[in-house]
């Protein structure tokens, strides 16, 4: 589902470099009580009594029974959702927005003339959820992104750009195997609550050395090392030894870092900002050497 929201002004005045992780600070919370008030009022949501009890089966409270036709349940209904929604843990208001997305929002319409009709079918009340629930993401500065229904880690918008462009360019159906690894890697790495960093870089590096094994079978490369002085030293194709060093470079991090490959424990752990510049870096490796693979096409257009 494509969002038509406009980046806030405090979000492109602030920039992109001091995003909240693993939180979901107050000031979050009142704004997705006014989200919530809004969806009442415009009958976006069934009512207070279906936002109460699913924020008490998120929270693991008891069910409470409300009737919605009686103005005092309907209030204490509304009462409890604001208590819960201030109560509940960060991780949980993630997961009450994701639920909230797939499970709470409906159509809207009435009886006429000629039947039920409907004014606002429940796909175009998700777009608009969707919308303002990414827009409370952006005004508060989490390190999180809404989209397609579910939270997603986001990185900054250079991350986001190179990983889009790596995605683009592992469609190729030689890639498949790069894809793959690729794709675990933002999943690491998006995850909302547990980001595994250690696998993420794995992952991508991973991603990088199935694709080069693929594109480059006469190098015969049995690890991304290999690959990085085939390409320093082949006269097929034109790297400068010190664009194939930084391959290299990262293959030796894949390899020592800590927690990240062959029990090494003396080269750096991998923290949310190194595995940010890993994601981001194999992503343009990736691209690289999938033009650079174009060198070795020999076939004259006509």
């Amino acid at each position: 589902m494509t969002s038509n929201i406009q980046i806030p002004f405090s979000a492109r005045y602030r920039g992109e470099h001091r995003q909240i992780d693993g939180d979901f600070p107050r000031t979050a919370r009142i704004a997705l009580l006014h989200l919530l008030l809004d969806l009442v009022e415009q009958q976006y949501v069934v009512g207070w009594h279906a936002i109460a009890r699913e924020l008490q089966r998120i929270a693991r409270r008891p069910a409470a029974i409300y009737d919605s036709l009686n103005v005092p349940s309907i209030e204490k209904a509304n009462e409890d959702a604001h208590k819960l929604i201030w109560d509940i843990d960060w991780d949980r208001v993630y997961d009450f927005c994701e639920r909230l997305y797939g499970h709470l929002v409906c159509e809207v319409g009435e009886e006429g003339q000629y039947g039920y009709v409907v004014s606002k079918a429940r796909s175009e009340v998700q777009a608009y959820v969707s919308d303002e629930l990414q827009r409370i993401f952006l005004e508060e500065q989490l390190a999180v992104e809404f989209s397609d229904g579910l939270v997603r880690r986001q990185g900054r918008k250079h991350t986001v750009n190179m990983t889009t462009k790596a995605q683009v360019v592992l469609g190729d159906s030689r890639l498949t195997e790069a894809r793959k690894h690729y794709d675990k890697a933002l999943q690491f790495f998006r995850h909302p609550s547990s980001p595994d960093y250690e696998n993420c870089v794995k992952e991508c590096v991973c991603a990088v050395e199935a694709a080069g094994r693929t594109l480059f079978p006469m190098s015969k490369a049995n690890t991304l090392g290999d690959l990085a002085k085939w390409l320093g030293n082949t006269s097929e194709v034109t790297v400068p030894k010190a664009i194939a060093q930084t391959i290299t470079g990262i293959y030796a991090y894949r390899s020592g870092g800590n927690g990240v490959g062959h029990g090494g424990a003396e080269g750096g752990v991998a923290t949310l900002e190194v595995t940010e510049y890993v994601l981001a870096l194999c992503a343009s490796q990736i691209i690289f050497l999938v033009d650079v693979s174009k060198q070795l096409d020999t076939e004259v257009p006509f």
